[in-house]
């Protein structure tokens, strides 16, 4: 075996080639005289090195250098895979449905070691012989017909295969609740099948606390749960299962006499780490989906229809950080009057909307005593402060007389809005900016300004996603924004912002816009 020479391969990294050195790398394997089930690990972990530099490394240009080498050393097979591009950064949804990236190459190997410097990466994958148990397992952990389950039912299938495979009487997955700081039995086969559904465990408890307090793989003959001593499971084995660095929660097995050997339990660390990115790309989802319709419902389905005014609006969630905490509102008050809201919470996801839709329907129901807008924000920080602890936004709000042409603006840490009278650049509305909500002023007032809006004027609100951007400062997108901004019905404003702010150029945060415009 040590006299066979070195495989090596140059080229460019393109999808189509990885076939063809696959099948070399095979046949480099027969003529070392690999085992079958050692040969099926080396092609497939090089595969899937190959795999990674063709999707991560040049994702954002053409395809770049990609190097091979494939050679026996020491009584182990090594294989270094290089490129000369900047890797990009996986989600856990697609590392889950895709089954690429370097924690599958490093369950596949027995050794592996990634260098990366600002000219490449390079990643280095060595095996001893003697793993055809670990194949298996391996193979029925990232079994790409997974990818086609609903999410729920992927946690079940691959417990099933930790059983089976691992040969066990009892098998669970043990879910974190950090609302009650305990971990809640969420799947299990075996015997615990029927007895451990919702079964709450203290993080200090057992086998399980001790594996959540030093995050790692272990074993132990003293079983403490009742339940699995009732059903003879005298012997346990539990790792935890980490996503991103977050405890999501723990794997355990037992069985009646067995002893889990070190193999075992990183047989089980596998297991475990395939769990928790199943586990964390559905609570991904599911917050995802559930953060979108609160957002949604929270937004006006449609702004009200006032003589001599018009009103648009739009929102779009951020490219990178998706939906947060932004909105708008437009509310009928009394007299005639038209209060106007845009916020922005800090934070994003749905912790961020859930704040936002508190202060909303907060806001609303200060608006409804018919105080001034500094009043009202008054009002709305000093609750933030006492029932939102920690919480921070920024709120711009407005108080519109539509018969007399002004509105009444306070600003609580909002970016300025942008006016435009017929014939004239726009410029920024001359309001003082007081501190963000949640700052509690503590006796000292908020300033409101009246503003005059002259026959066929726009008023422009916005969020700071919309002129922000991670290449430029802030000044050089509000600059672009004075340009925009024009003293035409409101609709042409937001499709001309959007499109030209939001769509060429999407943004890290999301995006709240309202536009009023005097129409006589």
């Amino acid at each position: 075996m040590s006299g066979v020479d070195p495989l090596r391969w140059r080229g460019l990294a393109k999808a189509e080639q990885l076939t063809g050195i696959r099948r070399s790398v095979d046949e480099w394997c027969e003529r070392a005289g690999l085992p079958v089930d050692l040969t099926q690990m080396v092609s497939l972990a090089v595969y899937e090195a190959m795999a990674n530099v063709v999707e991560h490394a040049y994702r954002d240009g053409g395809p770049g250098p990609l190097d091979l080498e494939l050679r026996y050393e020491a009584g182990a097979v090594a294989a270094i895979v290089g490129d000369e591009g900047h890797w990009h950064v996986t989600t856990p949804a697609e590392q889950l449905h895709r089954g690429r990236g370097l924690a599958l190459i490093e369950r596949l190997a027995e050794h592996v070691t990634v260098m990366p410097s600002p000219s490449g990466t390079t990643v280095r994958m060595r095996w001893p012989t003697g793993q055809s148990a670990r194949l298996r397992f391996l193979e029925a952990m990232t079994d790409a017909a997974l990818a086609r389950l609903d999410a729920d039912d992927v946690l079940g299938a691959l417990l099933t295969r930790v059983y089976d495979q691992l040969s066990v009487d009892t098998a669970s997955v043990l879910l974190y609740d950090r609302a009650g700081d305990h971990l809640v039995a969420a799947v299990a086969v075996g015997l615990e099948r029927e007895i451990v559904r919702s079964v709450r465990i203290p993080l200090s408890e057992g086998l399980v606390g001790r594996v959540v307090a030093e995050r790692v793989a272990m074993t132990s003959n003293r079983v403490d749960v009742p339940s699995l001593l009732e059903n003879g499971i005298r012997v346990l084995a539990a790792a935890p299962m980490i996503a991103d660095g977050v405890l999501v929660g723990v794997l355990r097995v037992g069985d009646e006499d067995r002893v889990f050997t070190d193999d075992d339990l990183g047989l089980l660390q596998v297991a475990a780490d395939r769990l928790a990115l199943a586990v964390q790309a559905h609570a991904s989802d599911a917050e995802s989906a559930a953060t979108t319709a609160l957002q949604r419902s929270l937004l006006p389905s449609r702004l009200p229809a006032v003589a001599g005014l018009d009103f648009a609006g739009r929102y779009a969630p951020g490219a990178e950080l998706g939906v947060g905490g932004d909105w708008y509102d437009v509310f009928s008050l009394s007299d005639g009057r038209i209060g106007i809201v845009i916020g922005d919470v800090a934070g994003h996801g749905f912790p961020a909307a859930v704040v936002m839709g508190r202060l909303r329907s907060a806001l609303r129901a200060y608006a409804l005593d018919n105080d001034a807008p500094e009043v009202v924000l008054d009002k709305l920080d000093r609750k933030a402060s006492h029932f939102e602890a920690g919480v921070m936004a920024t709120v711009a709000y407005a108080v519109v007389e539509p018969a007399a042409g002004r509105l009444t603006l306070c600003l609580a840490g909002h970016l300025r809005p942008v006016l435009a009278v017929p014939g004239c650049r726009g410029e920024f509305v001359d309001v003082p900016v007081d501190p963000p909500i949640g700052f509690a002023l503590r006796g000292r007032p908020r300033r409101g300004r009246v503003v005059d809006i002259p026959p066929g004027a726009t008023v422009c609100f916005y969020t700071d996603g919309l002129v922000e951007r991670r290449d430029r400062p802030i000044d050089v997108g509000l600059s672009e924004l004075l340009d925009a901004v024009a003293a035409v019905p409101s609709e042409t404003v937001c499709a001309e912002l959007m499109a030209e702010f939001v769509a060429g150029q999407p943004t890290t945060d999301d995006v709240a816009l309202l536009v009023m415009h005097r129409t006589e």
